[in-house]
C-alpha cells in the first residue's frame, strides 16, 4: 500500500511538473508526451497494484518492487536511446551549418578580392 501511495504522489507531481514546463516553453510537446504517458501509467499501476503483481509473478520476479524497478530501468534506457538519436541528429545539423557557414565565408572572401 505504501508503494501505491508513493506512485500516486509521484505521478501527480510528474504530471504537474510537465504541464508547468510546457507552459513555460521549457519542454517540447513531443518530448513531453512520453512523460505524460509515463505519469499516467504510474497512476494506473498505483490504483491497480494487482496488475504489476500478476505480471511480476508470471515473469518470475521475486517481488513486485523488483519488477517495478526493472520497468523504471527499461524506461530510462528507452529515454536514453531517444536522446542519443536526438543528439546524433543535432550533431549532423551542426556539421551541416558549419559547412554552410564556411562556404558562405569563403565566397564572401573570394568576392572581396
Amino acid at each position: 500500500m505504501a508503494l501505491s501511495i508513493v506512485f500516486i504522489i509521484t505521478s501527480i507531481f510528474t504530471f504537474i511538473f510537465i504541464i508547468l514546463k510546457i507552459r513555460k516553453n521549457g519542454l517540447n510537446i513531443n518530448d513531453s508526451i512520453i512523460w505524460i504517458l509515463w505519469a499516467f501509467a504510474l497512476l494506473i499501476l498505483s490504483f491497480f497494484p494487482q496488475i504489476p503483481t500478476m505480471i511480476s509473478n508470471s515473469l518470475g520476479f521475486m517481488s513486485t518492487s523488483n519488477f517495478i524497478f526493472s520497468i523504471f530501468i527499461f524506461f530510462l534506457y528507452i529515454l536514453l536511446f531517444i536522446q542519443a538519436i536526438q543528439i546524433s541528429k543535432l550533431k549532423e545539423k551542426i556539421n551541416e551549418l558549419i559547412q554552410k557557414l564556411s562556404i558562405q565565408e569563403y565566397e564572401e572572401r573570394k568576392n572581396k578580392k
